[in-house]
């Protein structure tokens, strides 16, 4: 089998969503081994060690002579990589492999949600490039929110993620929805500007958030456009609503109580300031500006088999 890459490094933690880290580590080695002619792997001991990492293999103290990168872990994971890559200016493609609750951007891959199965895709994978979010000076590739989605976050008590899982999500979110926050807002998108009092907005380049797809049905990653949805009225006829599919031409005529907006600049203002999930990880705070960097990222993709991603 002719190796694709010269030299691969898979970064991980210790505390990934996966039971046993280093039996998982070893199920995913022998696929992303054989694509390469050197293949190492690098322990993630604290938070920020990935970005240094990135950095010096910027530098070349790391080695000269990779050229791909392999992420084992859940959202926060690969986002920390996102921003190594991004920051270092890093033009290396980068496979990712599912190991949190969710893995949204796996699914937008194409790629199964089990890490063994998705890194044996891997070896059928093609490089694709993707648009990134610059939420002030942080990167992000799937989504930035406020209102009910931090507010969700922060009533899954500590440590119940890992041992429940996605169930912890589901009784948070009934917590929330029973006890919203509102909260004022100035949208400035494209010198568009709209403001109002909501309980939640979401600016979205990803399809998939939290585990289930936005019905938007030309919502994509790699269109140069970011997607924000205003939640006017939280209800959970919104829930039921936000189930059914349509594309952003009659989303506004046909969906009640979520507006759609895209574009490319962003500024949010709110009052008063609120926290800020990006992918998964409670980082920043309002004011915020966001811009799409297109095609600003390669990452593995594995062919859509059934056309319907």
């Amino acid at each position: 089998m002719t190796k694709k890459y010269n030299h691969g490094v898979l970064f991980y933690h210790e505390h990934s969503g996966l039971k046993d880290i280093y039996q998982g580590l070893g199920e995913v080695t022998k696929s992303l081994s054989s694509m390469c002619k050197h293949f190492s792997i690098q322990l993630s001991e604290n938070e920020g060690d990935i970005k240094g990492y990135c950095q010096s293999i910027k530098n070349g103290q790391y080695g000269d002579d990779i050229d791909v990168l392999f992420i084992l872990g859940g959202d926060g994971t690969v986002n920390e990589l996102i921003n190594g890559v991004m920051e270092n200016d890093l033009d290396l493609p980068i496979g990712i492999i599912p190991g949190g609750t969710f893995n949204d951007f796996t699914k937008t891959l194409n790629l199964n949600p089990n890490h063994t199965l998705a890194s044996q895709q891997l070896l059928s994978s093609h490089i694709q490039t993707y648009d990134v979010m610059k939420i002030n000076d942080m990167y992000a590739l799937n989504f930035v929110g406020l209102g009910l989605i931090v507010q969700n976050a922060e009533n899954v008590q500590d440590g119940s993620k890992d041992i429940f899982g996605k169930l912890s999500y589901i009784g948070s979110t009934v917590k929330t929805l029973m006890d919203p926050s509102k909260f004022d807002f100035t949208l400035s998108i494209d010198g568009e500007e709209k403001s109002g009092n909501t309980s939640m907005i979401l600016i979205a380049n990803g399809p998939n958030i939290g585990g289930s797809r936005i019905p938007l049905t030309d919502l994509s990653p790699q269109d140069g456009q970011l997607n924000t949805f205003i939640f006017d009225d939280q209800s959970f006829s919104i829930l039921n609503d936000i189930f059914k599919k349509r594309d952003s031409m009659n989303w506004n005529e046909i969906t009640q109580g979520i507006d759609h907006i895209s574009g490319k600049q962003i500024r949010l203002t709110t009052e008063p300031n609120m926290k800020i999930d990006i992918d998964g990880e409670i980082a920043l705070e309002t004011p915020i500006n966001v811009e799409v960097l297109p095609n600003a990222i390669k990452l593995l993709t594995f062919p859509d088999q059934n056309n319907n991603q």
